[in-house]
């Protein structure tokens, strides 16, 4: 389905998703941190950018102020943003400010750590989309061998393949359309990124037969989807990602 290098390190397993939010807040830099402590060795995390287009790493497109109001990311600069504290739901945790992507990378690359980064489509052009996270990429040094694109977006998937053609990406899905494999044809995919509560043997066979990586997210018991393993299941992105080492450990 894709022409990168076939060589490149496979993603792990078990994907923490936005770090380790079950340990830590997600999405920061000391939260990336929990989860290499644990051992977590990928994680999963979302790229949106701001007003003169700096990646950030945030999930939503819009963050709370103290004083109740909310604040646009894409309206937003990072000295607007300087007094943001991205753990303040965990009042036992040190102040986290709102984390630049080439920081992030930095940091997982210090930490020998793989990432899925799942670049958000919060209205930016897709070309300018990806040419930001390219510098990053390149600024930073960030392997390419530890690394995987995936968006919902297509059009940021094509924009990435166009720039980026080296690079391995994964298309997002809730359920999965019927046209998966023509988009994973065009988008010259690695893998299919679904919610796991919309895959079932049938599914998960094909996707596999047709050459894909799968991965699900965000199952949160190793229960939940034990009977995907067996048929072919490639990783899962989850907030507890210590849940699924023990798990694995003791299988």
């Amino acid at each position: 389905m894709n022409s990168v290098d076939s060589t490149l390190e496979l993603p792990a397993s078990i994907m923490g998703h936005r770090g380790i939010p079950s340990l830590a807040p997600e999405n920061t830099l000391g939260g990336f941190r929990k989860a290499s402590e644990i051992g977590t060795t990928w994680v999963e995390l979302d790229v949106t950018l701001l007003a003169d287009n700096t990646p950030v790493v945030c999930h939503d497109p819009a963050l709370l102020l103290e004083c109740g109001q909310k604040v646009m990311l894409a309206h937003s600069t990072l000295d607007q943003l300087a007094h943001i504290n991205m753990a303040d739901d965990h009042p036992d945790w040190p102040h986290e400010p709102l984390p630049q992507l080439y920081d992030v990378l930095q940091l997982l690359k210090e930490l020998g750590m793989g990432v899925n980064l799942e670049l958000k489509d919060y209205g930016a052009e897709p070309d300018i989309i990806a040419t930001q996270v390219e510098a990053a990429l390149k600024t930073s040094g960030f392997p390419q061998g530890r690394l995987l694109l995936s968006s919902f977006s297509e059009a940021i998937l094509q924009a990435c393949q166009k720039l980026m053609p080296g690079i391995r990406r994964g298309l997002l899905f809730d359920d999965l359309s019927l046209d998966w494999q023509d988009k994973a044809r065009q988008l010259e995919l690695f893998s299919l990124h679904v919610d796991w509560r919309y895959l079932n043997q049938a599914r998960t066979l094909a996707i596999k037969e047709a050459g894909l990586k799968l991965y699900c997210w965000t199952a949160n018991s190793p229960a939940d989807i034990a009977s995907l393993w067996h048929w072919g299941l490639d990783g899962v992105m989850t907030d507890h990602p210590q849940l699924f080492m023990e798990s694995q450990a003791g299988s």
